[in-house]
């Protein structure tokens, strides 16, 4: 505190300074017009100059000897004293003497307020007015020269005392000043380089990290990896619970991953749901995979929030210097690039950099491009597949499926793209679309033929979470006229499993308005039997995998035979996928199941030709069947 005290006081010593030498610069100029235009003397002009240099000399002998020296402020006083009086005396200004008082006073209220650089313009603004509009044919001895020269100096002396002569007072503000100043310059430098919300560097911090740990690494020969992290479905909690429940499991998990790492690996927040680890590692590539096997193994133990238990799953893109870049950019555009390769093939892994996911990644990047330009230029459409009665033939309903058919006539594979729209989040409009025209396109069949069926519509984990998804499939109801009895919605395992309490009370809300749920690809995820009953499904579809090899395999038929009994015992529907052969088809009747969908029946049609041949064979049995 005393050292800080201490350099305030010379601080204010040397605005004091500064303010005396150019009140002298300005009255040396002011003496010398007197000189040369009023006819002053020389001698007179010598003993003001004398007069103002002895001060000043003082002033700086006592400063640079005597910094400690309370009183040393005092010395300009006498100086701006004798300078005001010799003006006074030499050039006569009556006229203009209490407008500069005025004036010299409001510089010290500033001052007071610690508007140093103010003071000392509109002291020197006092002087410039005073001295150049002063009439000249005043006499010296006048009684208007005594009174002017008698209040000019001494509310001069009682201005300047009032500034430099509490020093104590003064000294106690500039050192609040300076604390204050230097605590918000801590502040904002904190606020620039750290994560507010997890405490963490941030993106600022990474490259300035990093840079030094290349440099070190060059020097001695080493290398040094780069590790970017991203929480894999973090938009679902953002969009179920909101975004103060995602904060909070951002902030856990950045305490629960800082608590898992060894102190000689750095974490850093670069935005949103990403983070950036850089870490010093020898050149043996094991112990650069142990590490990152160790991290990745650190990130699977669930979030608990507000009494909920979160997934955790992150994917990873491994970077090291100096194989994959030597800069600091290059690293850290590496190790990004590797983290959407390990998002795109099935996330919740890790994967080092190779220069062909840089490919890979532009083709990911135009693929986006052409979803977005797909849904504003009308480029998917519907195909349509029946699913039909086991043992009378008769079609139950349809399962709509989307298609991107390019300009030039080229479908699309949905198993490309329907990854990248869930990524980006345009998996929520194109969802919304296909349940619309979906709807549309079953009640414009029922009108038609005045056929009872049902319209099977997939929905995704990003639509299911969203807050208002009950809402919005009731508001497309309404919108095209399709009753919700003659609406199924499929879902698959992971999608519900993902937020069972979410997906349970959107779910039991579409039910009690008649919206049938089909757990879709059963077998295919968690294959828990205990989520028949948890989770809210009317229908049970059997994933294509059990039916392939039924015929043959003993162990399929065996389970078939299991999961159509156990769903048929609690009240369940049961679909069988991917029927193709007219064996497997004879099995599944015989096993007791109730529906069949596949390209033994037919393969997934346009609006025009499915609904063509369901007019066609809406009451036809299979004839093989007898």
């Amino acid at each position: 505190m005393d050292l800080l005290i201490s350099e305030n006081r010379q601080r204010k010593n040397a605005i004091v300074l500064q303010l005396f030498l150019l009140n002298f610069a300005l009255l040396i100029i002011v003496s010398l017009h007197g000189l040369i235009n009023l006819g002053i003397g020389f001698t007179s002009y010598l003993f003001f100059v004398i007069a103002n240099i002895i001060p000043l000399s003082a002033y700086i002998w006592f400063y640079y000897r005597r910094k400690d020296s309370n009183w040393i402020g005092y010395i300009p006083i006498f100086g701006q004293f004798v300078s005001t009086i010799l003006l006074m005396v030499l050039i006569p200004a009556i006229t203009s003497a209490f407008s500069s008082v005025y004036m010299i006073v409001l510089a010290g209220v500033f001052m007071r307020r610690d508007l140093l650089y103010t003071a000392i313009s509109l002291a020197l603004a006092a002087d410039i007015f005073f001295i150049f509009s002063v009439p000249i044919n005043i006499s010296i001895l006048s009684p208007q020269v005594i009174t002017g020269v008698i209040t000019w100096s001494m509310m001069t002396a009682i201005t300047l005392l009032l500034i430099v002569g509490n020093d104590r007072k003064l000294m106690s503000r500039f050192s609040t000043l300076q604390k204050d100043t230097l605590n918000k310059a801590e502040q904002i430098k904190r606020l620039a380089t750290t994560d507010t919300l997890t405490n963490l560097p941030n993106q600022l911090s990474v490259h300035e990290h990093l840079q030094n740990a290349i440099q070190r690494a060059a020097a001695s020969n080493s290398r040094v990896c780069v590790i970017w992290l991203d929480v894999d479905n973090f938009q679902m909690i953002n969009d179920s619970v909101g975004h103060a429940t995602g904060d909070q499991y951002l902030r856990l998990f950045a305490r629960q991953l800082v608590q898992a790492l060894p102190p000689n690996i750095h974490l850093f927040r670069s935005g949103g749901d990403e983070f950036n680890l850089i870490m010093d590692v020898s050149r043996d590539d094991n112990q650069t995979k142990n590490i990152a096997l160790t991290i990745w193994e650190a990130c699977q133990s669930p979030i608990l929030v507000a009494g909920v238990s979160f997934p955790l799953k992150v994917s990873m893109g491994i970077a090291v210097y100096p194989e994959h870049g030597k800069t600091a950019e290059k690293l850290l555009i590496s190790a990004d690039v590797a983290m959407h390769k390990a998002k795109t093939n099935g996330k919740n892994q890790f994967l080092f950099f190779d220069e062909m996911m840089t490919f890979d990644l532009l083709q990911k990047r135009k693929l986006e491009d052409a979803l977005q330009d797909a849904l504003t230029q009308n480029e998917f459409t519907l195909h349509y597949q029946k699913q039909v009665q086991v043992y009378s033939g008769d079609v139950k309903g349809y399962e709509a499926l989307l298609r991107w058919q390019q300009p030039d006539g080229q479908y699309i594979s949905p198993g490309d793209w329907i990854h990248i729209a869930e990524e980006t989040g345009l998996i929520i409009p194109i969802g919304n679309w296909v349940l619309r025209t979906a709807c549309q396109t079953a009640k414009k069949w029922q009108d038609s033929s005045h056929a009872s069926f049902t319209i099977s519509v997939n929905i995704s984990a990003l639509q299911l979470m969203q807050h208002d998804f009950a809402a919005q499939v009731l508001a497309i109801l309404a919108e095209t006229g399709l009753s919700p009895r003659h609406l199924v919605l499929e879902l698959t395992e992971t999608v519900l499993i993902q937020s069972i309490e979410t997906s349970t009370n959107h779910l039991n809300l579409l039910r009690d308005k008649g919206v049938k749920i089909a757990l879709d690809d059963f077998g295919k995820g968690f294959s828990s039997l205990s989520y028949m009953k948890q989770l809210p499904a009317d229908i049970i579809k059997i994933d294509k995998s059990f039916i392939d090899h039924i015929e043959d395999s003993f162990v399929d038929r065996v389970i078939m035979e299991s999961i159509v009994s156990l769903a048929l015992r609690i009240d369940k529907e049961v679909v069988a996928e991917g029927v193709e052969k007219q064996e497997q088809l004879l099995i599944l009747q015989n096993i007791g199941c109730d529906y069949v969908q596949g390209y033994y029946f037919s393969k997934p049609l346009p609006e025009h030709l499915a609904f063509n041949k369901q007019v066609e064979k809406e009451h036809l049995t299979v004839q093989s069947w007898d």
